[in-house]
């Protein structure tokens, strides 16, 4: 098998464990490649093992996204939503996927927004695993006109939040939202609503377009954490992306789901 690793370049630990397990696979007859920050990822990695945290899975979850790569999860994190091994389980839970097959491949649906300008020009096309955030840049309230299944609503607070299900256990739930348990739903969370009547956060279903007609006030657009642009006179749409997230995920699973094909 081609795997990838992808390790946390400001922790020690985890450029100590992934040299180890890159020796360690390389015994095992595994063709093994180290990704650095830089670096082109191809589509023929059979998987990447991404030694970090949360940031650095999502940074991953990013990069692969456009190539189906599954991703193994070696928590170096705080949190670690996104991470489900323990550093010093790595060895057993990679026998367990690399010998055994005991393992499935969930994917998690991921949310795209496109910018235009006034003139209706795309100025900008990205996707994300977590959410999409349009959010303030001064002291002063943002308000946007949110058109949902037909009806514009006009949302006033801090920013607006966009999540996925995935996105849910992140920005969204610091900020007061629900965890979703279905990967089929997307929140639109109001960060420090200025109207208290309005609901704390709308769960729309993944076939719903959001679209902003314009942010009022200094706002600027994230995606994933990320600062991306300044928002003027800009019209986003939001929804579902085409692309998916792949995670491997481990445990005495039915010989039938333990198979990789993805169509």
């Amino acid at each position: 098998m081609k795997i990838g690793i992808v390790c946390d370049p400001d922790k020690k630990a985890t450029q100590k464990l992934a040299g180890e397990v890159l020796v360690w696979l390389k015994k095992r007859q595994h063709q093994v490649v180290e990704i650095g920050e830089n670096d082109i990822i191809s589509v023929d990695f059979d998987f990447i093992i991404n030694f970090g945290g949360d940031g650095l899975v999502l940074q991953t979850a990013n990069r692969v996204a456009d190539y189906k790569i599954p991703l193994i999860r070696v928590n170096f994190g705080y949190v670690g939503f996104l991470t489900n091994i323990k550093p010093e389980e790595v060895y057993e839970k990679l026998t367990e996927i690399l010998e055994n097959n005991n393992y499935i491949i969930k994917k998690r649906t991921r949310i795209s927004v496109e910018v235009t300008d006034i003139k209706g020009k795309v100025i900008l096309e990205k996707d994300a695993l977590n959410d999409i955030v349009i959010e303030r840049v001064e002291t002063r309230a943002i308000a946007c006109k949110v058109l949902v299944d037909g009806r514009y609503n006009e949302y006033r607070g801090d920013g607006i939040i966009f999540a996925t299900r995935t996105g849910s256990t992140a920005y969204a739930e610091s900020a007061g939202g629900p965890t979703l348990i279905n990967d089929n739903r997307f929140i639109l969370r109001v960060v420090s609503p200025s109207n208290r009547e309005q609901l704390p956060y709308l769960i729309r279903s993944d076939d719903t377009v959001f679209k902003l007609k314009k942010a009022f006030g200094q706002a600027r657009l994230a995606i994933d954490g990320n600062e991306v642009m300044f928002l003027d006179c800009h019209h986003l749409v939001i929804q579902k992306s085409e692309k998916e997230t792949l995670f491997v995920e481990i445990g005495d699973m039915p010989k039938l789901d333990k198979k990789r094909k993805i169509k």
